[in-house]
């Protein structure tokens, strides 16, 4: 053994060293490598020595050749056809958990990504099977390629929109694969299962156990079942095709379909029965987990045979024992048994007490309540049991989800385990929780709270506040006390605002204009949009505007604004209200309007005059949140005036170090947009870079992008500062990573650009980042095309990002920009005249 080691040892270094950049060898190399590691670890029982040693060959202390081979791969993946891509990422699937196991981590993101593109240029090129194996690697290697999947999903989608494409991939494997790989991976498009179950279910027919259990559970677990035009569903023909061939399922087939339909709740009598009928002689064949299942799927869909199956699994339960369950295995078999009150068999419910009480450590929150609701519900008591539960439950109150709260709660009172302690914390931790809380955790906790001397007046409160949009359910004194134990609390409650809101609507008269400011503020603040009352509250207010001082006005304008609530008039009422009083509003107050009039993408080009005028009077009074809101909602309208930005330069500087994240990347991203130096700022002895060094993790998404576009701008105007290269890539990759939004103008502009017969990219990254509409070639040279939709303007001026954009790609990448405004183009009718239009904009003759 020790010579074969060394051998085998010898051959794959040879193997490793001697990769080339030969597609059909590297793709050979990963499924061979991968097979072998596969097959041993598939192997049930203990392997033999020289399974070991081939497994040991290829995993442990071998990242670095998986690493060689993904990085050959990605250095001429364009000449790989998709079957060998399958192969490499196939490999990648099965090796990644193996060499995980053994502390090595393989990075195959790098080989997602490439594939992204490659898949973008030639895609004609890979079948469906194909298709769906690389998303089930994708999703087995757990990469998070939403944008990957998604292209995928359109073409499939396509294809099969489109009968006379030959599509030579799709069978009851391939299908079963593609569900399931996009339903792991989060990606539930509903379009794309639609086509799934168009295409599987004249497929049905070959369809085996395996087959019917895969695609069952892929739909479920992306929680969509397709319609058909018949009115029925994919889950009654997979129930039709499967009953037929029961026989032939395995004990996790069985459980599979099971569960499958019990999660989506389709009731399908005759696949339960069936399945019922095949599992009982075979229970002995489930594992422990499958055990549990059936009984679960079982009493949610009970059989006609209820009670013999499940004397058969309780029977089988005691004969094997609960040790082999886990704790989610036991309080789901509890659970099962308890919601169909089946309690004949005293030893199954002895063992049930016996291993939760010996076990009580190891159950968590959920597995808790499960069992204590279970107890209950067949009213059976368990003195050990109920104060483990206890105990367990004060400790881990935080971790029990509402529904566990009011089952616990429910299951004390109901078996007369009153413990002030425990009721105690249930109160408290509901009151701070009971927004989480659906209307029949509120009867159940409401109920459990009658039951025992414990009284918590505060909860019933809270309960009822919450319970506000069911008021046939209450009375009018029930509203109002309502109203007072919520301001009596302290809490606050949307449901209660809401309530709140109404009583508002309903008697509008009596609020001033002074109140209506602090209503306005408060629901702002607490996030709460409720149209009914912002339009009451505009309502009462816009012929009083001139009453109010310059705070309230700044203070009206941005509780709506926060709100996205864009009243037009009573937004110009506030403008036209503080036309003239500019001087009068403290630096806050600028701050806060010319945000709000941004945010509401208002076109008012007086009002930033009034406020840039006054802001620069004011330039010492800023806070570091107020200078960068200014210079963000200034610079966002694109209200670019130079005096204001050098006005509030030596200010920003002074309170760097007082700026968040977000304040650093408004603040560098308004003067890149306005194209303004400052020294101070900016400049070698500046302390700009420092501070986003300071900051360094906490920028979002959103500053990182905003400091590359600064970045660029520093290159361009002066070299000697820029970001570090750690912090320049990770800019950049937040910059390019932005998602892709498409408009229906954008695809009809590039439609007619096509018919044209111009060639042109779609989407085209440039060297800076940004990516362009289209890059259009017209007479060998490259042109942006970029089709502006109203959010790229404010009237009919550019914003602030659409005027960068436009420069740092004119500018950064010389590439001309051909700009399309939205109006031009609503303005033609025909396909002519659409591209008379493209040809003018793009001076072809």
């Amino acid at each position: 053994n020790e010579q074969m080691k060394h051998q085998l040892d010898a051959l794959f270094r040879h193997t490793m060293n001697g990769i080339e950049y030969n597609p059909v060898h590297l793709s050979n190399v990963a499924q061979s490598f991968a097979s072998i590691v596969k097959t041993v670890s598939n192997k049930r029982g203990k392997p033999n020595p020289q399974q070991t040693i081939l497994y040991n060959l290829f995993v442990r202390n071998r990242a670095s050749f998986w690493e060689k081979l993904q990085s050959r791969t990605l250095t001429d993946m364009d000449s790989f056809r998709p079957k060998w891509l399958v192969s490499v990422g196939w490999a990648f699937a099965t090796i990644l958990d193996p060499l995980a196991r053994n502390g090595n981590h393989l990075d195959t993101s790098p080989f997602f990504i490439q594939l992204h593109k490659t898949f973008g240029k030639r895609k004609s090129e890979f079948t469906s099977k194909s298709m769906g194996n690389l998303a089930w690697s994708c999703m087995t290697c757990r990469q998070n390629m939403p944008l990957l999947l998604n292209d995928f999903s359109e073409e499939f989608i396509r294809r099969r929109k489109h009968i006379s494409i030959v599509d030579d991939g799709l069978d009851p494997t391939t299908l079963g694969q593609w569900a399931n790989a996009f339903a792991k991976a989060g990606h539930k498009d509903k379009e794309l299962f639609q086509s799934i179950s168009d295409a599987a279910i004249p497929l049905l027919w070959k369809f085996d156990a395996r087959h019917f259990s895969n695609l069952a559970y892929a739909f479920a677990l992306a929680e969509v079942v397709p319609e058909l035009d018949d009115r029925s569903s994919l889950f009654d023909e997979i129930a039709t095709a499967a009953i037929p061939r029961m026989r032939t399922f395995s004990p996790q087939n069985i459980t599979n379909v099971l569960w499958a339909y019990a999660k989506m709740e389709h009731a399908s009598p005759d696949l339960f029965e069936a399945a019922t009928r095949e599992a009982m002689p075979r229970l002995k064949e489930f594992s422990a987990q499958h055990l549990a299942n059936l009984a679960s799927a079982l009493s949610k869909f009970p059989p006609s045979s209820l009670d013999v199956a499940f004397d058969l699994i309780a029977e089988e339960v005691v004969a094997r024992g609960l040790d082999s369950f886990s704790p989610q295995g036991l309080s789901m078999l509890a659970h099962s048994f308890a919601t169909v009150k089946h309690v004949k068999n005293s030893a199954f419910w002895d063992s049930i007490d016996h291993t939760a009480t010996a076990r009580l450590s190891k159950l968590g929150p959920i597995e808790c309540s499960m069992i204590a609701w279970s107890f209950a519900k067949i009213e059976r008591s368990s003195d050990d049991l109920f104060r483990g539960i206890e105990s367990l439950a004060i400790a881990k109150m935080n971790f029990i989800k509402p529904q566990g709260i009011s089952n616990l709660a429910w299951a004390f009172a109901m078996l007369g385990y009153d413990s002030p302690d425990f009721f105690e914390a249930i109160a408290q931790q509901s009151i701070q929780r009971l927004d989480d809380f659906k209307l029949q955790d509120y009867v159940i906790l409401v109920l459990a709270f009658s039951r025992i001397s414990h009284s918590s007046p505060e909860l019933f409160d809270e309960i009822a506040s919450r319970s506000l949009p069911h008021l046939s359910k209450f009375t009018e004194l029930d509203i109002m006390n309502l109203t007072l134990s919520y301001v009596k609390a302290g809490h606050q409650s949307e449901h209660f605002q809401g309530a709140i809101a109404k009583e508002i609507v309903r008697r509008p008269s009596n609020f001033s204009p002074q109140m209506i400011v602090g209503i306005a503020h408060s629901y702002a603040s607490a996030g709460y949009r409720i149209p009914a009352l912002f339009n009451c509250l505009s309502d009462g207010c816009i012929g009083n505007v001139d009453k109010l001082g310059t705070k309230q006005v700044a203070s009206l304008a941005w509780s709506f604004a926060s709100l996205d609530f864009y009243n037009r008039p009573f937004l110009g009422a506030l403008a036209d209200s503080s036309d003239g009083r500019w001087q009068g509003f403290d630096a806050s107050s600028l701050a806060n309007m010319a945000w709000a009039y941004t945010t509401a993408q208002e076109d008012r080009p007086l009002l930033f005059e009034g406020i840039t005028n006054a802001a620069i009077d004011k330039n010492n009074e800023f806070t570091s949140q107020g200078v960068s809101m200014l210079l963000w909602a200034c610079s966002a309208a694109g209200h670019l005036d130079r005096r204001l930005f050098d006005s509030l330069a030596p200010t920003a500087t002074a309170l760097l170090h007082e700026c968040n994240s977000q304040a650093l990347a408004n603040i560098a991203w308004s003067y890149t947009v306005a194209n303004v130096d400052s020294d101070s700022l900016f400049g070698p002895k500046s302390h700009f870079l420092d501070v986003l060094a300071e900051k360094y993790d906490e920028f979002d998404h959103v500053g990182l992008s905003q400091l590359h576009q600064w970045n660029i701008w520093r290159k361009n105007v002066a070299n000697d500062t820029a970001l570090p290269p750690h912090l320049e890539k990770r800019c950049y990759d937040a910059f390019i990573g932005q998602p892709v939004h498409r408009s229906k103008m954008q695809k009809d502009v590039i439609s007619e650009l096509v018919t044209m017969g111009l060639h042109l990219e779609e989407e085209s990254l440039t060297q800076s980042g940004y990516r362009l509409d289209a890059l259009v070639e017209v007479d060998g040279k490259q042109i942006g095309v970029e089709v502006d939709g109203p959010h790229h303007f404010v009237g009919r001026k550019p914003t602030g990002s659409t005027i960068l954009k436009h420069r740092q790609i004119a500018t950064v990448d010389r590439i001309p920009i051909v700009s399309l405004p939205y109006w031009e183009l609503n303005s033609l009718d025909s396909s002519d005249d659409k591209q008379q239009y493209l040809q003018a904009k793009l001076g072809i003759n």
